[in-house]
């Protein structure tokens, strides 16, 4: 699993466009997972926000998981909610395990979550702290070209 922050500014058409640069316009978080064999579990976005609105998610993929936060990043509650997403569809077992891959952030190490994650058969392993851009295979071919086209079209 991986995730990235995008922020929403206004460009010079007057239409909102996804950027990813450190800046005070507002974040918005996507969470992908995908296996080793090319297989994805529907993302999840984040946003700002005290309600969910449903409108804001109409044009995203299938699947997808609306979630809110205060902030639009990822916090320990909203990464259970995120792994019941992901055994939802990732279906592990005692018969089949799951290694659940992911970076070094405190959200993910909650008690509830490490319990949880025992007793879905998921099996965490993290990644060593700042070295995310380098281990992450998301990183490497999912985000980097996302932000590359979000990039060009701002």
């Amino acid at each position: 699993m991986d995730e990235t922050g995008i922020s929403t500014v206004l460009n010079r058409t007057a239409q909102y466009s996804p950027q990813f640069l450190v800046q005070k316009e507002v974040k918005q978080s996507l969470l992908y997972c995908m296996s080793a064999t090319g297989v994805f579990v529907p993302p999840a976005l984040i946003l700002p926000r005290k309600r969910i609105n449903p409108l804001l998610y109409k044009d995203a993929p299938n699947g997808t998981l609306p979630l809110i936060s205060d902030t639009g990043y990822m916090d320990s509650h909203l990464f259970i909610d995120w792994l019941k997403h992901f055994v939802k569809h990732a279906k592990p077992s005692a018969e089949d395990p799951v290694l659940f891959i992911v970076h070094n952030h405190t959200s993910h190490f909650s008690l509830p979550s490490v319990l949880f994650c025992r007793d879905y058969h998921i099996t965490c392993l993290t990644l060593p702290p700042h070295a995310n851009h380098v281990l992450q295979p998301l990183d490497k071919c999912l985000f980097a070209s996302l932000k590359a086209l979000y990039s060009s079209e701002a």
